[in-house]
This record gives structure tokens, sequence and C-alpha cells, in this order.
């Protein structure tokens, strides 16, 4: 119960009195989807819930959580000075439908 008012909240807490559009198109989005994918994530994995799908990110756990942090925070950055709302779109799309997975289970 508590993962869907979590999520709720995150998805109310996104949209405000801003557009659908603006808020696929911001890397603010990102930032926020992002941060909650880590932490769902950190804590589907270290409570045995799930195991990361992701082989990447499961390379990249094998080393500890500090390398896939750097790459979320590298990733931002890139979305940044990218600035293009269409990578930006698709990338918050992506990373968001992951956040609502991660809560699923």
């Amino acid at each position: 119960m508590w993962k869907y008012l979590l999520l709720t909240v995150l998805g109310l807490s996104l949209l405000g009195c801003s557009t659908l559009k603006t808020t696929l198109e911001s890397t603010d989005t990102f930032a926020v989807c992002k941060t909650a994918d880590v932490v769902t994530t950190y804590v589907g994995v270290n409570s045995g819930t799930f195991v990361e799908a992701n082989p990447i990110v499961a390379k990249l756990l094998t080393h500890g959580w500090l390398p896939w942090i750097a790459l979320s925070a590298g990733l931002y950055w890139a979305l940044v000075e990218l600035d293009n709302k269409t990578v930006t779109t698709a990338a918050n799309i992506v990373t968001c439908g992951v956040v609502g997975n991660n809560l699923y289970f």
C-alpha cells in the first residue's frame, strides 16, 4: 500500500502546476526519478526482494553503490549539457517507468 502512496506523491510532486509536456522535458524530472530509482533499487536489492535485472547496473553494483551513483550523476550532467528535449523526454519515460516497476515489486 505504501508503495502506491509514494508513487502517487512522486507523480503529483512532479506535475504540480506544470503541464505534462513541461514535466517530461525537464532534467529536474530525470533527477527526481533517477534518485528514486537508486533508492528503490537499493532497498529492493538489500532486502532481498529482487535482483537487479539490468546487467550494466548489476555489474556496477559488484563494486558497491558509488559507481552507480556516479554513473547516474554523469547521465544527469549529460542530459543538462546535451539540452535536447526529445532525449530528455525519452530518458524521463524510461527512468520513471523503472521506478514504477521497482515500487511494484
